[in-house]
């Protein structure tokens, strides 16, 4: 059955901070077919292509993207074969984290408190209590510009503090994890613990894009924003929480304001302590 794509589709809904104009074209891709479809689609229209997993750590203008959106959350699926694990694009990393408990297996339990997808958590190298992706992958398979199904080894993928080679090097729609056994109920214990910690200093159940900025070499970003005064402080409807400064809720704002606030957080840091701050989401331009 080909692949239904779709014009002029609001992305708000599709993203975790609810913000963000409509896609030209979008498609919600089920399969690895699905997304071989889309990208040779956009290459015979000379589209951009914009992959999209869960939608958080992303940033989409309001203006939305002239181009075509892979939705690959519906990408679902997984196999286990010992301690390997091949998980596709779109699988929940919260839902992985779990499933691979209940089987004895750990290395994903850091992630559960992250509202990202497989896909993304590769692409961004997601990471939180002192692990990261690239400390349990093996390999990638993705997909490149021709609609060619590639495999790439972990050395091959630039994978550095929140950040990767991916999508330049194509749109990620499965991955092979090689974990370690461990007893499911200390696996559940840590998860309870990971998920503690989240729900006590994070606002979890806000709108948010999740960290706004990377912490910078041996300091926080959300420190440093809370010295700065700034938690509370708010441009339109985008307000610097009280909670954890490093997160901005959308209390009705827009993708513009969330920009005019990141830059002007950002100036504020690099005003009071000389720290330059890294945006950690990807903003769409």
């Amino acid at each position: 059955m080909p692949a239904v794509i779709r014009e002029n589709v609001p992305l708000a809904p599709y993203t975790t901070f609810r913000l963000g104009g409509p896609a030209r074209y979008f498609l919600n891709a089920r399969t690895v077919e699905d997304v071989i479809e889309g990208i040779r689609f956009a290459a015979d229209r000379g589209l951009r292509v914009l992959p999209l997993g869960a939608g958080s750590d992303v940033l989409i203008p309001d203006s939305g993207f002239d181009g075509l959106v892979i939705r690959l959350a519906s990408l679902r699926g997984f196999r286990t074969n010992g301690n390997l694990v091949y998980l596709k694009a779109g699988e929940p990393l919260p839902r992985v984290a779990r499933e691979m408990a209940e089987k004895g297996l750990s290395g994903f339990e850091y992630v559960v408190g992250v509202p990202g997808t497989v896909g993304g958590g590769v692409a961004k190298n997601a990471g939180a209590h002192g692990g990261e992706i690239k400390d349990i992958l093996v390999e990638a398979y993705v997909v490149d510009t021709g609609g060619n199904v590639n495999t790439l080894r972990r050395d091959e993928l630039g994978l550095t503090y929140r950040s990767s080679s991916l999508p330049s090097r194509g749109i990620l729609v499965e991955a092979l994890f090689k974990l370690r056994e461990d007893d499911p109920e200390v696996i559940k214990r840590r998860i309870d613990e990971f998920l503690s910690y989240r729900e006590t200093r994070q606002p979890w159940t806000e709108r948010t894009a999740g960290c706004m900025f990377k912490n910078p070499p041996g300091d926080y970003a959300g420190r440093l924003i809370d010295l700065a005064g700034l938690k509370g402080f708010r441009i339109g409807g985008i307000r610097v929480s009280e909670k954890h400064a490093n997160f901005f809720i959308n209390e009705g704002g827009t993708a513009d304001d969330a920009i005019r606030l990141i830059e002007y957080v950002r100036d504020r840091v690099r005003e009071a302590f000389g720290v330059e701050l890294e945006v950690e989401i990807e903003i769409v331009r």
